[in-house]
């Protein structure tokens, strides 16, 4: 049976999101021995620290001039809003089936305080997607949003060093190469629901990668996905973003 170009692309495409929003990376010859979810954890972690800091950085400057930066500012809109559907769909992959996963493979296993981190770290998420949604931003409305996230940040180096502790030392050592591409397929199919806009997710979790991680992360994609596709394409709808990014 003949599968069209567009088909295969699309799920190259969603393959590549899935597995990307929950740490695991199954088919890369890059990873060595058993450390797939430790690797692709780092690689998801990544992304979501340094828009962070990135935005704090450009919300400083801002601040300091006592100015919005109008040419900008919808930019900083796509980039943190994207930040934050990446965040969620993360978390929310881990406790809908990662967490799940090993508490039934793990005896006693307990991921109560990260689940609990989870919860702690979403109300100011969600307050910060809501202040940079508002139709006449002020500057006012950007010490707030620089409040947020600093608090976020805290709170994240916390959640997420915690976390790739757990995953290296307790969950890792568990599960099989063939387990996790089992697991991967569940999370990748997860994710189909959770990465829109995909002109926008795309090419956020690209480009604020560089150098071997964004070579890790695309290494399976098809050379038109990664090469054409997102890069000239897609350019139109993120390029808002691109003072933000790695490009």
């Amino acid at each position: 049976m003949k599968i069209s170009r567009r088909k295969m692309l699309s799920h190259s495409f969603f393959m590549a999101i899935g597995s990307f929003f929950i740490p695991i990376s199954c088919t890369s010859d890059a990873v060595s021995g058993n450390k797939h979810l430790s690797k692709g954890l780092d690689l998801i972690h990544k992304v979501l620290s340094r828009p962070l800091d990135v935005a704090i950085s450009h919300l400083n400057k801002c601040l300091d001039s006592n100015e919005i930066d109008l040419e900008n500012h919808e930019g900083l809109q796509d980039y943190i809003n994207s930040l934050v559907t990446v965040f969620f769909s993360h978390h929310n992959g881990e406790d809908e089936i990662l967490f799940p996963t090993f508490e039934k493979k793990i005896k006693d296993a307990d991921f109560s305080k990260l689940k609990q981190q989870h919860k702690e770290l979403h109300p100011t998420v969600e307050q910060i997607k809501n202040r940079i949604n508002i139709d006449n931003p002020s500057v006012n409305n950007y010490r707030e949003i620089r409040k947020l996230l600093k608090e976020t940040k805290v709170l994240w180096i916390k959640h997420r060093d915690e976390e790739e502790k757990i995953v290296e030392l307790s969950m890792e050592p568990t599960i099989s190469s063939n387990e996790q591409i089992e697991l991967n397929d569940k999370l990748s199919k997860h994710g189909q629901d959770m990465s829109e806009p995909a002109t926008l997710i795309l090419p956020f979790l690209i480009y604020n990668l560089e150098g071997s991680d964004r070579d890790e992360f695309t290494s399976d994609m098809p050379w038109i996905l990664k090469r054409f596709i997102v890069p000239v394409i897609w350019k139109s709808k993120w390029s808002k973003m691109k003072p933000f990014l790695l490009t």
